[in-house]
């Protein structure tokens, strides 16, 4: 008796939305925005189920400026779970630090970052 076993196997990584989280304060530009919580992890597979995960990061996407944050795993853990923890600044790493553009945060406007003012209303940044 002759059997063959295949073995289906491998790593991959998964990104996920979590919640979207209305009317925050962004702390790169400082409009009235609103959070996407989105998950990423890395994780082992045999015939395409999931045994087990590593490397779970939380992230936080503003959908004013463009800019990433990485999230406190605590905070991120607590929000997965259908929590609704107040996100500080002090919970917050940026992951892109450098963008080109500001948000004006009195007209929206998009503004090249090495303004002062903006040239559409004059507000300070």
């Amino acid at each position: 008796m002759l059997m063959f076993f295949i073995g289906i196997f491998g790593i991959d990584e998964k990104q996920k939305q979590i919640t979207v989280i209305n009317n925050v304060i962004c702390p790169a530009c400082g409009a009235l925005a609103r959070f996407e919580i989105l998950k990423t992890y890395s994780y082992f597979h045999i015939f395409f189920i999931p045994t087990f995960r590593w490397n779970t990061k939380y992230y936080v996407k503003p959908a004013c400026c463009g800019h990433m944050y990485l999230l406190d795993p605590g905070i991120g853990r607590e929000i997965e779970r259908g929590g609704n923890p107040q996100i500080r600044p002090e919970h917050l790493s940026p992951v892109n630090a450098y963008s080109p553009y500001k948000t004006c945060p009195a007209c929206r406007s998009r503004v090249e970052s090495e303004y002062k003012f903006c040239p559409y209303c004059g507000s300070k940044f």
